[in-house]
């Protein structure tokens, strides 16, 4: 039924074994194919996707967004965007704007424009030196948080650092936190998460 839906009303004559193949895994639906599926059951393509977006298209397809529609909300051509979705390189009110239009919270936004490298690096220069000299940078990072959070969180981050390192007779390898085991970057995200 599904597969001749496919074909009837987006004239994408699929036949059925592909349709079991992307029921069970076994293979996934073209951009094209995910949308018009979507539409034949009556659901977003992100409820066929479940929950697993890993990427920025991955999200704009959860979404039902056509990359000319992303491109157009976010005022850059649809070839600059198409170039972008693969290899995220916006600057602070570019990424911020995507973040709205792709509904993404911080840490999503961070992950899928493969910027948690960057971000660690940043935590790690905030905790060993002077902490308000990253606040800025993390900002032009994760432009949807607030200046008030992300410089309380580097500064409870420097203090847990030096609060560790006194307890453990300033040591040059002094025993783990807690926050070290489970990782700067979560203990951060938890930090400027609101309640």
């Amino acid at each position: 039924m599904v597969a001749r839906s496919l074909a009837e009303s987006y004239a994408m004559p699929v036949p059925p074994t592909q349709v079991i193949a992307w029921e069970t895994g076994a293979a996934h639906p073209s951009e094209r194919e995910l949308i018009a599926l979507a539409r034949v059951l009556w659901c977003l393509p992100g409820q066929l996707m479940g929950g697993r977006e890993e990427s920025l298209r991955d999200h704009r397809l959860a979404l039902d967004l056509p990359q000319d529609q992303v491109a157009r909300r976010l005022r850059i051509t649809p070839r600059e965007y198409a170039k972008l979705e693969v290899h995220w390189t916006g600057d602070r009110n570019l990424t911020r704007d995507l973040a709205e239009v792709l509904r993404l919270d911080a840490p999503t936004l961070v992950r899928v424009c493969e910027r948690e490298e960057e971000l660690e690096e940043l935590l790690r220069r905030a905790i060993d030196g002077r902490w308000q000299a990253q606040v800025r940078p993390v900002l032009d990072l994760v432009p949807t948080l607030s200046e008030r959070w992300v410089s309380e969180a580097l500064q409870t981050l420097a203090a847990e650092k030096a609060t560790s390192s006194a307890l453990w007779g300033g040591s040059t390898t002094p025993a783990p936190t807690q926050e070290e085991e489970v990782g700067q970057l979560e203990r951060f995200w938890a930090l400027v998460t609101p309640v």
